[in-house]
């Protein structure tokens, strides 16, 4: 038998060339399968997998959706949904249960926005014929999107590698079984389905193991007869395809293969389930996470991943919300949970394209309290050269995963300082006098009054006649000086904004002029619900400081 049979190329996701088929028979082939699995495993969600009262659970790849319709019969204040890219053996609507929904999708499609950390357990079964390259770390990834965190993968899947001919008799001859066996297992293809729990470990989840099923020997034959049923549909698929001769050996080898059968022998084909969770037990519930991205990625910022990181069409969204997830871990901020790490920042000002003319022309420019770094790539992606940049912040966990979430490791160059801006021996000492622009977005308004005194006049240290400071930060009208949600902080409207700075001038003898607007927060590009945990009179600030001796 030719190999170019056993290695047939499956785009069940893309609705094209799928070789299975999708009549009456095959769904009853399907609902055979599903029992003869359930014979050997004796459970559908894993023993291992906690399910609460009002578990919400994603069956992926449902077929006939038989497997969720017994999960819902065992678990009946749960919610329950199916997704398929081709819905059409599964029962119609309106005879399921009420806890049970159905979705149409497309695996490899990152998930839409309404199903990312929704699900508590997400399932999957029998995509071995499916998987691309014996790759399946790209729907690991979408499957690890859907779940809450703390949620679990059940990825249930044949054992091709262990794949064996069992016989009532030792001295049964199988030269077809054989043959058929190497047709749908040659050795190093979908080796992978053993390998789930390290592939699953490399995606981030926990506690992954893998549990091993073997036929009992009373269900060798029938679970044998349902694989030979998966090859006959496999043919019947071939032969309305260019493909018509290797059906044709096909349906021949399944002849002989029947007669081996009727003798007392069988293919077996083992079964692993492997379990994974998402990490979670030390993320609280914040009032600033939010799940999704939603309308917050603007057009202007797209396009700067494009250009600059190289990101196209789908593959932005699922990677945003990688990186996002892994920030939160050092630090559950408001600009990490609310996504704003994604607003256009500074290039929204009147007064950027100054600025950006200015950085074009070699003008070194400090970050301060620099996150990602993503307001250096904004400069960089229009031409700024990184090597007149600086970024400083606290802790670097969030700058280093900047280069990550931008894919710039080889050609970003900014220079990142550890440290604590109040911090007099720190290696912002070099800096005092070279800058030409400080960045300070979301930076100020972390401290008290007296805070934002002191490190204004640091700001002055860097600067130099001519040199600009430009930044967006929180406000608050009437000005508010307690900030309990966050810890002791202090939000100016623009009275008290020009006042500390004419204190800052009259205290370090320099002069400056302060362009401040007053505005809303959805003019930065937040949503409400970004917004609604904030008191009254929560406004934004924009500022352009010039130093002008």
């Amino acid at each position: 038998m030719e190999s170019s049979i056993a290695s047939p190329d499956f785009h069940l996701a893309e609705g094209r060339d799928y070789m299975l088929g999708r009549s009456y028979a095959a769904a009853s082939r399907l609902n055979f399968q599903y029992y003869l699995w359930k014979e050997s495993l004796h459970f559908n969600v894993h023993p291992s997998v906690p399910i609460a009262k009002e578990v919400r659970i994603a069956d992926v790849a449902t077929g006939t959706a038989i497997w969720l319709i017994n999960v819902a019969r065992e678990y009946p204040t749960a919610q329950i949904d199916g997704f398929d890219i081709n819905l059409s053996q599964a029962p119609p609507r309106q005879w399921l249960s009420p806890n049970i929904t159905l979705k149409t999708w497309n695996i490899f499609d990152h998930p839409p926005e309404d199903m990312i950390e929704v699900y508590d357990v997400v399932h999957v079964r029998l995509l071995v014929l499916v998987v691309q390259r014996s790759d399946p770390r790209n729907i690991i990834r979408n499957l690890l999107r859907m779940l809450k965190p703390g949620g679990y993968i059940q990825w249930d899947e044949l054992n091709y590698p262990d794949t064996h001919i069992r016989t009532s008799d030792s001295s049964l001859l199988t030269p077809a079984l054989h043959e058929l066996r190497t047709m749908v297992y040659s050795q190093g293809r979908n080796d992978w389905t053993l390998r789930l729990p390290e592939l699953f470990a490399e995606e981030g989840l926990l506690g992954t193991k893998i549990y091993h099923f073997r036929d009992p020997p009373e269900l060798v034959k029938a679970n044998g007869e349902q694989h030979l049923l998966t090859m006959e549909e496999f043919a019947s698929g071939l032969a309305k395809t260019d493909r018509k001769d290797e059906a044709t050996k096909i349906f021949k080898l399944l002849q002989d293969v029947s007669n081996e059968v009727l003798d007392g022998a069988a293919l077996s084909m083992p079964r692993v389930v492997c379990v994974g969770r998402k990490a979670s037990g030390e993320v609280k519930p914040s009032p600033w996470y939010k799940c999704n991205i939603g309308p917050r990625l603007k057009p202007k910022i797209r396009k700067l991943y494009e250009t600059w990181s190289g990101f196209t069409g789908d593959d932005l969204i699922p990677h945003l919300h990688r990186i996002r997830d892994r920030a939160w871990v050092h630090g559950e901020y408001p600009c990490i949970g609310e996504w704003i790490f994604l607003l256009p920042s500074i290039s929204s000002f009147s007064r950027y394209p100054e600025v950006l003319a200015r950085a074009q022309a070699g003008d070194i420019v400090l970050d301060l309290g620099c996150c990602f770094g993503q307001d250096l790539r904004l400069l960089a992606a229009e031409g700024v050269s990184t090597r007149n940049m600086y970024a400083s912040d606290i802790s670097s966990e969030l700058w280093d995963l900047g280069f990550e979430l931008f894919n710039d490791r080889e050609k970003m160059d900014a220079k990142f300082i550890q440290a604590d801006i109040f911090d007099t021996g720190s290696d912002l000492e070099q800096l005092k006098g070279l800058i030409d622009i400080i960045v300070a977005n979301q930076f100020l308004h972390l401290f008290d009054w007296e805070g934002q005194v002191s490190a204004m006049k640091r700001i002055v240290e860097f600067s130099k006649p001519g040199s600009i400071l430009i930044g967006y930060q929180r406000a608050q009208v009437p000005p508010e000086g307690d900030g309990e949600a966050m810890g002791k902080m202090y939000f100016h409207d623009q009275e008290t904004f020009r006042t500390i700075w004419r204190r800052v001038e009259i205290e370090t003898e320099s002069k400056w002029d302060a362009d401040v607007d007053l505005v809303e927060l959805s003019d930065w590009g937040m949503e409400q619900e970004d917004i609604d945990w904030m008191p009254g009179g929560r406004k934004g600030i924009n500022f352009v400081v010039t130093r002008r001796s």
